[in-house]
């Protein structure tokens, strides 16, 4: 019978094992980052009196974020169609769009 030499292979698991841990909580500590700042933004961008935060998991707190989704969403919305109206609204919105390369006064 031929007797194999696996010696360094539990080694080799145990540091494999690790890493993948290492690299689980790595992704988990990132997730978690992104979204305390998020949070932070969110609630830095509000415009109204802050609300009773409604415990996680309940339709409070699921008409909370929807609401203040709707509220970015809003004035994202405002601000694009304010900058769309004054273009349209300019004499001559190709030209402005140009960034000054071409200067109809010269002509």
């Amino acid at each position: 019978m031929v007797k194999l030499n696996n010696k360094g292979f539990g080694v080799l698991e145990t540091a494999l094992i690790i890493v993948v841990i290492a690299a689980v909580v790595g992704v988990g500590y990132y997730v978690v980052r992104q979204k305390h700042t998020a949070e932070a933004t969110l609630s830095s961008n509000s415009n109204t009196a802050p609300q009773a935060k409604a415990p996680t998991g309940t339709t409070a707190s699921v008409d909370q974020l929807t609401q203040q989704d709707a509220k970015t969403e809003a004035s994202a919305d405002n601000t694009t169609d304010a900058s769309l109206q004054q273009d349209s609204t300019s004499a001559n919105t190709a030209i402005n769009s140009l960034g000054g390369a071409y200067n109809e006064a010269n002509y």
